[in-house]
């Protein structure tokens, strides 16, 4: 169901509109920020750009460069980095104005900082909206209103951050880990 409408009731294109997808290996066109943004998506004003730059913590970065969101990236995005390119595909999503986000490790090529921005500016964008979030890294998965722990395909637990750290188990474990691995790189 997309809100209270069965999805098979929509068409593809409504449905496909819906849906905002950020895959952990984003793919980025030879062709401007701003066309790689819009993605063809005309109606989109350049605000809303803007805003769903500054959103995915991309925003300074494009105003950086010579030509700013005029600057175009080479094929697949060659002339960004890795964490450019995803920040920049999130950036598409934001600007489709979709009602679900499916975020796959979206953080994966961030630093730590850069993710805790990008959390924060989430919580507040994806207000109204369904976001579905894949991530190893369990500090953005604390922000999570519900939490679901996988093990090799199966279901290991699920809850809210602050239930499953106290209830033990894979996640706590991988809660601790990170916070050791953190204060180690300080």
């Amino acid at each position: 169901f997309l809100g209270e409408r069965d999805v098979r009731e929509l068409d593809r294109g409504t449905l496909r509109a819906s849906i905002g997808f950020v895959p952990q290996e984003a793919f980025l066109f030879s062709r401007s920020i701003l066309e790689n943004v819009t993605l063809g998506r005309d109606e989109v004003p350049p605000a809303l750009v803007q805003q769903a730059a500054e959103a995915s913590g991309i925003a300074s970065e494009v105003e950086s460069f010579p030509e700013g969101f005029g600057t175009v990236v080479g094929e697949r995005g060659l002339t960004v980095s890795g964490g450019q390119r995803q920040r920049l595909a999130l950036a598409r999503a934001l600007a489709g104005g979709p009602s679900v986000l499916v975020l796959d490790d979206i953080f994966a090529s961030v630093d730590a900082v850069k993710e805790e921005e990008i959390v924060a500016n989430l919580a507040r964008e994806a207000a109204g909206r369904t976001v579905l979030l894949m991530t190893h890294r369990l500090r953005a998965a604390r922000a999570a209103s519900r939490v679901v722990v996988l093990v090799e395909g199966r279901v290991a637990g699920q809850g809210r951050h602050d239930e499953l750290v106290g209830a033990g188990g894979v996640y706590a474990r991988l809660w601790r880990i990170q916070q050791l691995e953190e204060e180690i790189a300080r």
